[in-house]
């Protein structure tokens, strides 16, 4: 017998489109862990990939656990970081790292990665500024993770890791304790997010 799916205990139940049982599709979220984290100071992105911590890069990196992954389920990851470029006449390029470990987190495995573009203070695209940079790993199967129901698996873990990939060494900085128009006290935030799908 399946129990009924609800709003709250006492609301309506939920059924599909056709009347039947509520059934979740592809992507619907079973589990969600997020971590938030402030970083400290205004470090420099570096110019090899380092992981993202709360200090800023290196150890201990910022670390996202699920665990009990199973292989026919599918994970998506997010991750969200508040970078400067404080260069007047250089433009920048940092690209963002999405890792997993299904070892224990002794071995991670490179699985999406992005670019963000600063802009000079002479572009025609405008001047210096902060940037919410945010890196997506799509709906991927547990088993193209590494996750093994036959083992089982313990845990998935996800990092962050970052690099200046075009620019002056220092010239694109974390966003800590900084202020934007009316806006004070910004603090350089650091948001991830794991999820566990249909």
């Amino acid at each position: 017998m399946t129990l009924p799916v609800r709003y709250s205990p006492s609301g309506a139940v939920l059924v599909n489109a056709n009347g039947g049982p509520f059934t979740p599709g592809t992507g619907a979220r079973l589990r969600l862990a997020e971590r938030n984290n402030t970083m400290t100071g205004t470090l420099a992105v570096p110019g090899t990939a380092d992981f993202i911590s709360a200090g800023g890069f290196g150890q201990p990196k910022i670390q996202t656990v699920l665990n009990l992954p199973k292989a026919g389920l599918r994970y998506r990851a997010k991750m969200r970081l508040d970078l400067v470029s404080n260069s007047s006449n250089v433009s920048a390029e940092v690209v963002l790292f999405l890792d997993t470990s299904v070892d224990g987190g002794t071995v991670f495995t490179n699985r999406a990665k992005v670019a963000h573009v600063f802009q000079n203070a002479n572009s025609a695209g405008g001047g210096m500024g902060g940037q919410g940079c945010e890196i997506y790993l799509p709906l991927t199967q547990g088993l193209d993770l590494g996750v093994d129901d036959s083992v089982p698996t313990a845990d998935i873990f996800l990092v962050g890791r970052a690099q200046l990939t075009v620019g002056t060494a220092g010239s694109v900085v974390v966003a800590a304790a900084a202020t934007s128009g009316a806006v004070t006290g910004l603090d350089g935030s650091i948001h991830f997010e794991l999820e566990e799908c249909f």
